[in-house]
């Protein structure tokens, strides 16, 4: 069962506690920290382990299950989604699936007196032949423009040498009808798992592909180097995720104990900073550098695309499309007179 700090949830700031809750846990579920299927505490028990009333647990539940981030089962209560495509076990990857393949080739090659070198030589040979000959079309829908081209730069070696790739944030969809039109035409959308609800509600008919993001490497090393006398400020750029903060820094910095928390628009956010010894901010909160003295350690609490992810859902879901596109292609070929029609809705 997965269980919430009570720390977490910090009732004398000005944000409400339901919208804590909700950011916390919603966080925890699209970022990994609840593993797929854990069942979470029931609205009663987390209500009076958090000093809150069991209908703000209640109402932050629903709002998850429309989320899509968790599922509640009559008479067992809720419990994190599992998804079909990250059946995550080590053998259930792709690769894993082959290796009873590759053992029983090179023992052929073995019988035949073909050397291994030779053998791997020739799968080379045939891996040039087999590149994708056709292109997707792929959008990464990012919060941010400049961290979002960060982000697809991470995902790029994952995609095909003839796959066209961009960036748009959620607030050029808002906007722009142009934007959702290329949404639209494009064979998948990728975004962030918590972000699904959002960019499906501004783009229902476009083919959405969510992938899972940690903590990056930099972020989890810096964390780990701060001085345990330190008073840190965590800052959020979304008053949301304010509850966020205090665990995240403290899964990596275990041993910091004096954690300030506060959002980047508050109006005590200069005076939080003053205080403290070290100052970590989320992305989207950037101008916090600005406001940090020379010389105090100050850095940006950056995630990256999950490298698991990446290779059990992204690659196996782009190669079904590029099958489905090399398909159509041969059906249009054997029937010239065949008028090809896309519906972006379903494939």
């Amino acid at each position: 069962m997965f269980r919430i700090d009570a720390s977490s949830i910090d009732k004398s700031l000005p944000v409400p506690v339901g919208t804590q809750l909700h950011g916390l846990l919603s966080y925890a579920l699209a970022h990994g920290g609840v593993p797929y299927g854990s069942k979470l505490q029931s609205v009663r028990r987390l209500a009076a382990e958090l000093g809150i009333a069991p209908m703000t647990v209640s109402h932050v539940y629903q709002r998850l299950r429309d989320d899509g981030l968790i599922e509640m089962r009559q008479g067992l209560g809720a419990f994190a989604i599992r998804d079909p495509k990250k059946t995550s076990a080590a053998n259930a990857l792709p690769v894993n699936a082959l290796r009873g393949d590759i053992e029983m080739l090179i023992g052929k090659a073995e019988r035949l007196g073909v050397p291994t070198m030779a053998l791997v030589s020739m799968i080379n040979a045939q891996a040039q032949l087999q590149k994708p000959r056709v292109g997707l079309k792929i959008v990464f829908v990012a919060i941010f423009e400049g961290p979002g081209r960060e982000y697809l730069a991470q995902i790029k070696p994952a995609l095909g040498a003839k796959d066209q790739a961009q960036v748009l944030t959620i607030d050029a969809l808002e906007v722009s009808k142009e934007a959702r039109q290329i949404c639209l035409e494009a064979d998948v959308v990728l975004t962030f798992v918590h972000r699904q609800r959002e960019v499906a509600a501004l783009i229902p008919d476009a083919h959405i592909l969510t992938l899972r993001f940690i903590p990056s490497e930099q972020t989890r090393h810096a964390l780990a180097g701060l001085d345990p006398r330190m008073r840190v400020a965590a800052i959020t750029y979304f008053k949301e995720y304010i509850a966020i903060m205090r665990p995240s820094v403290r899964e990596f910095a275990p041993h910091i104990a004096d954690v300030k928390v506060t959002w980047s628009s508050a109006p005590d956010v200069a005076s939080v900073i003053a205080q403290c010894d070290a100052v970590i901010y989320a992305t989207g909160a950037d101008h916090i550098a600005e406001l940090v003295e020379p010389g105090k350690p100050c850095f940006e609490y950056r995630h990256a695309p999950d490298p698991g992810s990446l290779e059990s859902v992204l690659v196996p879901y782009l190669a079904e499309l590029r099958r489905d596109k090399i398909a159509e292609k041969g059906a249009a070929r054997a029937n010239p007179q065949l008028v090809e029609t896309k519906d972006v809705g379903t494939r």
